[in-house]
C-alpha cells in the first residue's frame, strides 16, 4: 500500500505541476475578468539599471553601450555597474564609459558575492524604479519605457520583462532551453493576468526603489527572493511581454548543466526565505508559488520514489507492464544525451524532450546536494555563452 501510494503521488504531483496547473491557470483566466488598459506614461519616473558583473570585459563594453542606446530621457537614467571584485579589464572599460557619460557609474566592490553587489548597489541608486540585468543581455530600445508603463498601476511592486534566447550557432544546449523558456513565459503571461508571476528574471524586471528589502549573504536566486519578498508584501508583480531582452544560449550541455544546478541550489535556499508564502490564507499568491515553484522543487525526489516503488511493484502485472515505458523514459533520456549532440538541428521533441527534462531535474537534484552541504558558494562565476 505504501508503495502505491508513494508512486502515484509522485504521478499526480507531477502531472499537475507541468499540466494540471497550467490548465488550472488557463481556467482561471476564464473566470476573473481581465484588467482595463493602462493609460499611457504621464510622467516618467527616474530609473536605475543595475548591473551585478563579475570578470565581464568580454561583453560589458557592448552592454553599456546597449545601456545607454535605450530610448528614455538622459536625465531620468542612470547605469551602475556593481563589480563583484573583478580582476580582468571589467573596471577599466565601465571607467572609460564614465568618463565620457555621466549616466554611467562603477562600484568597485571586494568579491562576496552578487547578492552583496546589489545590496550595495541599491544603497547608492537614485532612480524611483529599478531595473535588474545581466551583463550580456541586450535589451530592446523601448524595453524600460515598456516596463516602467506598468508602474502606473498603483498595485505593481515588481514588473518583469520578456527575455528571449537566442541560438544562432544552433547550440545543442539551446534545443531544450528554447522550448522549455516558451512554457515558461506561457505561465508567466498566464499568472500575470492573475496579478502574480512565480518570480522575475534577473536578465530584465524593475522593482519600486522603496520596496527592496536586502538580501541576505549566501542569496544565490537573487532575483526570486527579491521578486517574491514583493508579492509576499501584497504588491502585484507581473510580466510585460513587449518589454524585449536578448540573451545567448550556454554554448555546451556541461556549462548549461552547471548554471541549472546553481540555480537549484538556490531554489531550496530561497525557500526558506520565502515560507510565509506557502500561508493557504494568501490566496492566489500562495497557489502561484506552490504549483510553479515549490512542486517543481520536489520533482526529483518523487521521480526517484516513482522509480524505485515501481520495480519493487514488479511482481503485479499492472505495475510490471507500466515499468517498460517507465524505464523506456530513462533509456531515452540517456540516449538523449549522446544524440543531441551529434544529429543535425532541429531534433523531434521525442529525441531531447525526456534528455532535457531529466537534466533539469538531475541539476535539481545536485542544487539540493549543495544546498544542503553548503557546497554552492554566493560567488559566481559567468556562464560562456554561444
Amino acid at each position: 500500500m505504501f508503495l502505491e501510494a508513494a508512486f502515484w503521488s509522485g504521478v499526480i504531483v507531477i502531472l499537475y505541476s507541468y499540466i494540471g496547473y497550467p490548465a488550472l491557470l488557463l481556467l482561471l483566466n476564464r473566470l476573473i475578468p481581465a484588467d482595463k488598459p493602462l493609460a499611457e506614461n504621464s510622467r516618467l519616473p527616474k530609473v536605475s539599471l543595475v548591473i551585478a558583473a563579475y570578470n565581464e570585459e568580454k561583453v560589458i563594453d557592448d552592454k553599456i553601450r546597449n545601456s545607454l542606446e535605450i530610448d528614455y530621457p538622459e536625465g531620468l537614467f542612470e547605469v551602475w555597474v556593481a563589480s563583484d571584485g573583478s580582476d580582468d579589464g571589467t573596471n577599466g572599460i565601465v571607467r572609460k564609459w564614465a568618463g565620457k557619460d555621466g549616466r554611467v557609474r562603477l562600484l568597485e566592490l571586494p568579491r562576496s558575492g552578487k547578492s552583496e553587489a546589489i545590496n550595495r548597489a541599491m544603497e547608492r541608486i537614485s532612480g524611483e524604479i529599478a531595473v535588474f540585468s545581466d551583463a550580456n543581455t541586450v535589451y530592446s530600445p523601448d524595453s524600460i519605457k515598456r516596463l516602467v508603463r506598468r508602474f502606473n498601476d498603483p498595485r505593481a511592486g515588481c514588473v518583469c520583462g520578456r527575455l528571449v534566447y537566442r541560438n544562432t550557432g544552433r547550440a545543442a544546449s539551446g534545443r531544450g532551453e528554447g522550448l522549455y523558456w516558451r512554457y515558461e513565459t506561457f505561465l508567466k503571461v498566464l499568472e500575470s493576468r492573475l496579478g502574480f508571476i512565480a518570480g522575475a528574471n534577473g536578465a530584465i524586471y524593475a522593482i519600486r526603489k522603496g520596496l527592496f528589502e536586502p538580501l541576505a549573504r549566501g542569496t544565490i536566486n537573487d532575483d526570486l527572493v527579491i521578486s517574491m519578498r514583493i508579492v509576499r508584501k501584497g504588491c502585484r508583480s507581473v510580466y510585460e511581454d513587449k518589454a524585449v531582452a536578448y540573451e545567448d544560449v550556454a554554448p555546451t550541455v556541461g556549462s548549461e548543466f552547471r548554471r541549472h544546478v546553481r540555480d537549484g541550489a538556490g531554489h531550496y535556499l530561497a525557500a526558506v526565505h520565502l515560507i510565509g508564502l506557502l500561508n493557504p490564507f494568501l490566496g492566489t499568491r500562495s497557489l502561484i508559488y506552490l504549483s510553479h515553484r515549490v512542486l517543481r522543487w520536489g520533482a526529483p525526489f518523487l521521480m526517484i520514489a516513482m522509480l524505485f516503488a515501481n520495480i519493487a511493484l514488479k511482481g503485479e502485472p499492472f505495475y510490471a507492464l507500466l515499468l517498460i515505458p517507465h524505464i523506456g523514459f530513462y533509456l531515452l533520456a540517456f540516449a538523449g544525451f549522446f544524440v543531441i549532440k551529434t544529429l543535425p538541428w532541429p531534433l523531434p521533441f521525442f529525441v531531447y524532450g525526456p534528455f532535457y527534462f531529466c537534466n533539469l531535474n538531475l541539476a535539481l537534484f545536485f542544487g539540493f546536494l549543495k544546498a544542503l552541504t553548503g557546497s554552492q558558494g554566493a560567488a559566481w562565476e559567468r556562464t560562456e555563452r554561444a
